[in-house]
């Protein structure tokens, strides 16, 4: 398979890959490219430094937990963080003679039976998510040649690429399941309770730096509350679902829509479904003068005077 042919085929068939596979699915591609024996793709976050995703080709994912305890006297690591999105060969930082000698070497690659290594780090600045890829050889005489460390460098953007977009379908798939309503306007982020971020959306980034007074420092600015919810933080809109041990973020700038009570939102999509005031009432549990007197409220809330400007202000926010 040629660079150009992989590049076609990651965008073309990503979204046909579940988000649990696609690094693998992708490095199976790579390996169509680029001759290696095992690989690597595992992401993290700079303040940790742990890995949060880690999915591995022909090889133990025990190399994960190893290269983290040894991460000290790995000295591919100083050059990979000095060059980030550049490929880096451990033959160009330590000559082999002093490698299969070392201390790394014997603690971490030679129980894998690993023999050459060739790893790119990509780190998000804004976010402070990186994207470790590696790539590995168990034929000491095979080793990576510049032109393959440059074909490296060429795909290492599109596979980052394609892996971000099949992220973000993902939550918004998860959104369109859940309960809320989806917005075009939101964007997204994966958080742990911390605010740490696992996956973030450039447009959410975008947001809390344009319209907080807070300093980012590459995490959620905002306390992360255990359980689902939507609430405002001056003038945005926050949605929060818990995933497991994770929270799904969504935000986007507050309308008017969003200043109503559950109850009167209720009633809104009642409104816009072209429901009668006896029907919605039988849907809440509520008499029909009680809907009545919560659309009172909300015509004064949002300045209008009749169903047909609801639902022209509901429609665009849909």
């Amino acid at each position: 398979m040629t660079p150009d042919q992989f590049i076609s085929r990651i965008y073309r068939e990503s979204s046909q890959v579940t988000l649990a596979n696609f690094p693998c699915w992708s490095l199976d591609l790579l390996q169509q490219v680029i001759s290696f024996d095992g690989a690597i793709w595992g992401t993290g976050h700079t303040s940790t430094q742990a890995f949060h995703t880690q999915a591995s080709v022909d090889v133990d994912q025990k190399i994960f937990s190893r290269l983290k305890d040894t991460l000290n006297i790995n000295p591919i690591f100083a050059q990979l963080m000095l060059n980030p999105s550049s490929p880096v060969d451990m033959a160009d930082v330590i000559n082999d003679d002093d490698f299969y000698q070392s201390d790394i070497y014997q603690q971490c690659f030679q129980p894998f039976g690993i023999e050459r290594i060739l790893s790119s780090i990509h780190i998000d600045d804004r976010s402070g998510i990186f994207t470790l890829l590696t790539l590995y050889r168990y034929d000491r005489q095979h080793t990576f040649s510049s032109h393959e460390k440059a074909i490296q460098q060429q795909l290492l953007f599109h596979l980052l690429s394609a892996s971000s977009h099949r992220q973000f379908l993902a939550l918004k798939e998860t959104f369109l399941e859940s309960t809320a309503t989806p917005n075009p306007q939101d964007k997204y982020a994966i958080c742990d309770s911390a605010g740490i971020y696992h996956a973030v959306e450039a447009g959410f980034l975008d947001i809390i730096e344009c319209y907080t007074n807070t300093q980012q420092g590459q995490k959620f600015p905002f306390a992360i509350k255990n359980h689902d919810c939507s609430y405002n933080e001056g003038s945005l809109h926050i949605n929060l679902a818990k995933l497991g041990d994770l929270y799904r973020i969504s935000i986007r700038l507050k309308n008017q829509l969003d200043d109503l009570t559950d109850r009167e939102k209720q009633v809104v999509a009642g409104i816009c479904q072209g429901n009668t005031f006896k029907q919605i009432a039988k849907q809440l549990a509520l008499s029909p003068s009680t809907v009545s007197n919560h659309l009172y409220r909300i015509y004064l809330k949002l300045g209008i005077n009749s169903r047909s400007e609801l639902v022209s202000l509901v429609k665009p926010s849909v």
